[in-house]
């Protein structure tokens, strides 16, 4: 019986030791590009877009304000921003020998 649990946890730690590297990667690199989408992209794109709706009756405004629009904005922006941003990484990873 112990071999046997032996060889389950000889298993189980070769299995995370060639799994776990790659999943830490690709954690750690998801966390880059949301921060570099949240931090750089994001506030150029939502002051493009303000811009625009400045020019808009108050009216507009308010209901745009009460409909929580700039949240649904900022929410399609950065999912937006983020999926580019991780096209770009990756193929700069893919086409790098």
């Amino acid at each position: 019986m112990p071999a046997i649990i032996g060889a389950l946890v000889a298993a189980l730690i070769g299995a995370l030791r060639q799994y776990l590297p790659g999943l830490i990667g690709r954690v750690l690199l998801t966390f880059g590009i949301a921060l570099t989408a949240h931090e750089i992209a994001l506030p150029a794109l939502k002051s493009f877009i303000q811009s625009y709706m400045g020019g808009l009756p108050s009216v507009l405004l308010a209901y745009a304000g009460a409909l929580a629009f700039d949240k649904a904005v900022t929410l399609i922006l950065s999912a937006y921003a983020a999926v580019r941003l991780q096209r770009v990484v990756l193929s700069k990873i893919a086409s790098t020998p």
